[in-house]
């Protein structure tokens, strides 16, 4: 199988040295005459980036791996299955540190999406690389965007000082609110506890490396400067705020909290005091 890649970062490369293994033919940043897209762009611009190559799309199938809400603050599936109504869609998420997976250390991806989906399990899975089937195609979206949001918060009280605790408390509270949000958006209630919310949210990712620095004191900007990846978490966090109005009734306040810290002065310690409140 040809499998185009775009977004050949961190993680795009990571991905592409475990698919070869099984034969595929990688080719960067081209999608003629590919057999399937992978895409590993910065959320923001994954609608862009295919739309920009929409006339070298015919029947490939696309698989997206960034995590995030499209740049108007929606889900990727809807932006897509209007603009690519012919293509199979589909979403490849999971607990998979990039260096690990690239190494061949034993992981799990979850792989959601409708027809087909079977088939291309057989043709991404490896000994180390196992894959999980879903249709709660939803509920992956909204767990591996927001996993990312609530990994600065639970960085935040480590940075601060806070112990395990502290830490399980904000990583407990910040499930309970992703799948409130999820749930009112059509999700499964289950589909929170799986690979790619819970069991994302337990890895050190580059979110919660952010939020570590920023408990210790720093500013955004200072951290930001250092850190040049693209800053999924707070992307996640600024789209969440903006979507408040669609999201009538949903209680916002955890994320509210985080951004009051990284944005508007407000004290890690404060933040856990009136989180405190919410239980």
């Amino acid at each position: 199988m040809k499998i185009s890649i775009l977004g050949h970062g961190v993680f795009g490369s990571a991905i592409a040295s475990r698919l070869v293994l099984n034969k595929h033919t990688i080719i960067k940043e081209k999608i003629k005459d590919s057999d399937a897209i992978l895409v590993s762009v910065p959320s923001y611009a994954v609608v862009g980036v295919l739309t920009s190559h929409k006339d070298e799309i015919t029947d490939q199938r696309i698989i997206i791996c960034s995590k995030g809400f499209d740049k108007d603050g929606g889900l990727f599936s809807y932006a897509l299955e209007k603009e690519f109504p012919n293509n199979k869609i589909y979403f490849l998420y999971g607990p998979t540190l990039a260096e690990e997976l690239r190494a061949g250390v034993f992981s799990v991806m979850v792989l959601a999406g409708g027809e087909g989906k079977e088939k291309l399990k057989e043709e991404i899975e490896l000994e180390n690389l196992r894959i999980q089937l879903s249709e709660d195609i939803v509920g992956v979206q909204v767990g591996a965007a927001l996993k990312n949001t609530v990994g600065i918060f639970v960085g935040l009280v480590e940075g601060a000082g806070y112990g395990e605790n502290t830490q399980g408390f904000v990583y407990s509270k910040g499930l309970q609110e992703i799948q409130k949000i999820g749930i009112y958006m059509g999700a499964k209630p289950e589909t929170f506890l799986g690979f790619t919310c819970a069991g994302d949210l337990f890895l050190r990712s580059r979110s919660r490396m952010l939020g570590i620095e920023i408990g210790k004191g720093r500013s955004f900007d200072e951290v930001s400067k250092e850190m040049t990846y693209p800053k999924e978490g707070i992307s996640s966090l600024n789209n969440i705020l903006k979507m408040a109005n669609t999201l009538e009734g949903v209680d916002l306040r955890f994320f509210r909290l985080i951004h009051a810290v990284v944005f508007e002065g407000m004290s890690v310690h404060d933040a856990v005091r009136k989180l405190a409140e919410i239980i």
